[in-house]
């Protein structure tokens, strides 16, 4: 289990969820979305803190500060800020 931090919002745990969008989604972040594919970029955050890894390939890019919420896990504790 890995704690994920939101600035501004709160906090909970990644607890074997398929993406770390789903985990925010089911704890009641209010976090934006569309496709939950990697096409739009409507879920990028910046990562603050932590590392996560990639479970699928996306189309829209992100700098190395940013992560889309629906294409990664937290492979550890994660502090991430919405932009």
């Amino acid at each position: 289990m890995h704690k994920i931090t939101v600035v501004g919002q709160g906090e909970c745990e990644f607890e074997d969820q398929f993406t770390l969008l789903e985990c925010l989604d089911e704890a009641g972040f209010d976090m934006p979305y569309s496709c939950r594919g990697g096409n739009c970029g409507a879920c990028e955050v910046r990562l603050l803190s932590g590392k996560v890894e990639n479970i699928q390939d996306t189309v829209y890019e992100t700098d190395e500060a940013h992560i889309l919420t629906c294409s990664v896990i937290p492979i550890s504790d994660i502090k991430i800020e919405l932009i």
